[in-house]
């Protein structure tokens, strides 16, 4: 096998990954929920400012989508950021 053939070889082995990997997110699409995981606020796919804003989590193995609104995301974080900073302080 020639040097030039076996990069195509590769390169064709790498499309094909990743076209695999991308029907398999496109799949998992369909089950994206049409409200919050948390405060079941409506999600509106055709908002552009939903799309933009909204945090979709997908767990892959479990093949489940979750959908979170900008106020459920935001106290998640907050709410992240303080259980580190008393784990930072008792680490002291």
């Amino acid at each position: 096998m020639t040097m030039g053939s076996l990069k195509r070889k590769l390169k064709r082995t790498k499309q094909k990954k990743a076209k695999k990997k991308m029907n398999e997110q496109l799949g998992l699409f369909d089950k994206m929920p049409d409200e919050c995981l948390t405060c079941r606020k409506p999600y509106d796919k055709k908002s552009k400012e939903h799309v933009q804003t909204w945090r979709v989590v997908v767990r892959e193995r479990e093949e489940r989508v979750h959908l979170y609104c900008p106020t459920c995301w935001g106290k998640a974080i907050e709410f992240i950021d303080r259980m580190e900073e008393a784990e930072n302080d008792t680490t002291i």
